[in-house]
């Protein structure tokens, strides 16, 4: 994979249903990041080292903050106000580039809409900085977990 600047790499929303998806591109935003994709980190401590040694964790709570401007993409801004105050869970992915091309990867997961604020700078666009955190989501009888998009289409290994 090439190195790329980030308004060639993609956003979209799942609009349809995990083992059905529909993915929809959600280009009307501004920057987007992962921000805190770590893992925690089990200390050992012992009197037979002079060192602190760390032990592999759980992956901590992820999520994916962007920039919606506002008034640009009115079928995202209603799903996501929708989500928002009512708590309902959507799929996401955050990919470096179009589904199905053989080179993009990146982060696919369930996700609810933790902040959802309206800006209305003076000299600026108005929009919202929407953190979307990683979701407890059971369909089908099983639960959905996060997972990474490899060659276009999503790995079967789980983060």
């Amino acid at each position: 994979m090439a190195a790329k600047t980030g308004h060639k790499m993609k956003l979209y929303r799942n609009t349809g249903s995990p083992d059905s998806p529909s993915w929809s591109l959600v280009d009307e935003v501004g920057d987007v990041s992962i921000p805190d994709l770590t893992r925690g980190l089990a200390e050992l401590k012992r009197r037979a080292s002079d060192f602190t040694k760390n032990l592999a964790s759980l992956i901590q709570s992820i999520a994916i903050e962007f920039r919606l401007h506002n008034g640009l993409d009115e079928t995202t801004f209603d799903a996501i106000r929708t989500n928002f105050f009512s708590g309902t869970a959507e799929e996401w992915a955050c990919l470096s580039g179009e589904f199905g091309d053989s080179d993009t990867e990146g982060l696919r997961l369930p996700a609810l809409v933790e902040n959802f604020p309206f800006d209305q700078p003076l000299e600026d666009v108005a929009g919202h900085d929407v953190r979307l955190a990683v979701a407890y989501w059971e369909t089908g009888g099983y639960e959905l977990e996060p997972s990474w998009v490899a060659d276009g289409v999503t790995s079967s290994t789980y983060i």
